[in-house]
């Protein structure tokens, strides 16, 4: 049995301390509404400084950016992944997008950053990309679709209804079992894995997106949809067992060293944040409602239980710390920024899980350097086992500024409460 933990909060001149005590161990983290809110900006107002260069700042190597070559080929003959303007619409800009405008919402000069992500529409003519089905093209509505509460211009979601509805008239029903890029490169294509959500950052690109778009309608047609979908996906990637979703098919009999089932902590941590978004966008009297709720809680406790003594999470969750030495800066981020939004919506106990966060937020601020670079995360899709630091993974960034922006709210809460 684990030894019994106090948490006691003390609040001095605006900050504050959590000290978190067992029988074994005393802990202190020390936040102010202040430090949080600088140091995000600061990785927010570098980041659009840079924007001009986005395509160079993800550091994948030449078998990734073959591995993207090819999935162009394959999928309608789409620009490749790094050509400036289908870079601008991708999905990993699209995690960016999202925590940037979470942090608009909190920052002193909100104006600034949604007139950036504006341009991002305007320039775009807020259109998707070019695979009408793969989620990855149309992760970038998440943007549009906020944009459009803000403004309520038709033009910015028009494009993404009419997608959506073409979806629905000649909808995908195949298997959601993932080819190989080996077999992808062999002619095989017979799967419909990349035409519905049969991989696990799709529950993040995609559910959202179909769940605002239900909400900003009134059409329960999108939130139907979305629903069937994902206890689809749900259905074939979560391990009951462990709590935790499978990166997708090729992972079910891949072990770590020590034996245990892989399970990735960036793809779990998509898939937590973007059951955050999910659930702001339901109707409160809807009945599919708890099933949402009920998987973010219990997720959220297995993540609690997985958070490694120096406030982190690792690639492989079940692998042992020794393996994976450095921190997955993404998976952290995003699983700091979905355990503060439950708290800060009373799905979470904050005697539970306000420690958890804090020691995650006072693991991932050392990252930031004094130009608000993020210098010390895992680059994306790396083999399994490997990890190695990195700089500058644009969903990192993302990651970063939501959990910034939520950690904000928390520390507000608790001042002010």
């Amino acid at each position: 049995m684990k030894p019994l933990s106090v948490v006691i909060l003390i609040i001095i001149a605006g900050a504050v301390t959590v000290v978190c005590s067992n029988y074994d161990t005393h802990s202190t983290y020390s936040l102010s509404q202040e430090q949080v809110k600088s140091i995000t900006q600061k990785v927010a107002d570098r980041q659009i400084l840079a924007v001009e260069d986005l395509s160079i700042q993800r550091t994948a190597s030449g078998i990734q950016q073959e591995n993207a070559e090819m999935w162009s080929k394959t999928n309608n003959n789409m620009p490749g992944l790094y050509n400036k303007n289908r870079h601008e619409i991708s999905w990993t800009n699209s995690v960016l997008y999202a925590g940037m405008y979470r942090w608009s919402e909190i920052a002193d000069e909100p104006g600034k950053y949604r007139e950036w992500l504006l341009s991002i529409g305007e320039e775009n003519d807020w259109k998707l990309g070019g695979r009408l089905y793969h989620a990855e093209d149309y992760a970038i509505g998440q943007l549009y679709t906020s944009l459009y509460q803000d403004c309520g211009s038709q033009e910015m979601i028009f494009p993404t209804i009419s997608n959506f509805d073409s979806i629905l008239v000649n909808r995908k029903t195949g298997s959601l079992e993932c080819v190989s890029l080996a077999e992808v490169k062999a002619g095989k294509n017979e799967t419909d894995c990349y035409n519905r959500w049969g991989w696990a950052d799709a529950l993040f690109m995609a559910p959202p997106v179909w769940a605002r778009l239900a909400r900003i309608t009134g059409e329960r047609k999108y939130l139907e949809f979305m629903d069937e979908e994902y206890h689809a996906t749900y259905d074939f990637l979560y391990d009951k067992s462990e709590k935790l979703f499978f990166q997708d098919a090729s992972y079910f009999s891949l072990k770590e060293k020590n034996g245990r089932k892989i399970f990735e902590s960036k793809g779990n941590g998509l898939i937590f944040a973007g059951l955050a978004l999910v659930i702001s966008d339901l109707p409160k009297d809807w009945p599919g409602r708890q099933f949402y709720v009920s998987l973010f809680k219990n997720m959220a406790y297995q993540l609690k239980l997985l958070q490694c003594e120096d406030g982190t999470w690792r690639k492989g969750l079940l692998g042992d710390v020794g393996d994976y030495p450095n921190m997955d800066m993404g998976g952290t981020a995003l699983f700091t920024h979905g355990l503060a939004y439950g708290i800060n919506n009373e799905m979470l106990p904050r005697a539970d899980f306000e420690p958890v966060v804090f020691k995650a937020w006072e693991a991932l601020t050392p990252c930031v350097t004094t130009e608000g670079v993020l210098d010390y995360k895992q680059t994306m899709d790396v083999g399994i086992g490997d990890d190695y630091p990195a700089k500058e993974e644009v969903t990192d960034v993302g990651a970063f500024l939501a959990a910034g922006s939520e950690v904000y709210k928390l520390v507000k809460r608790t001042y002010h409460n």
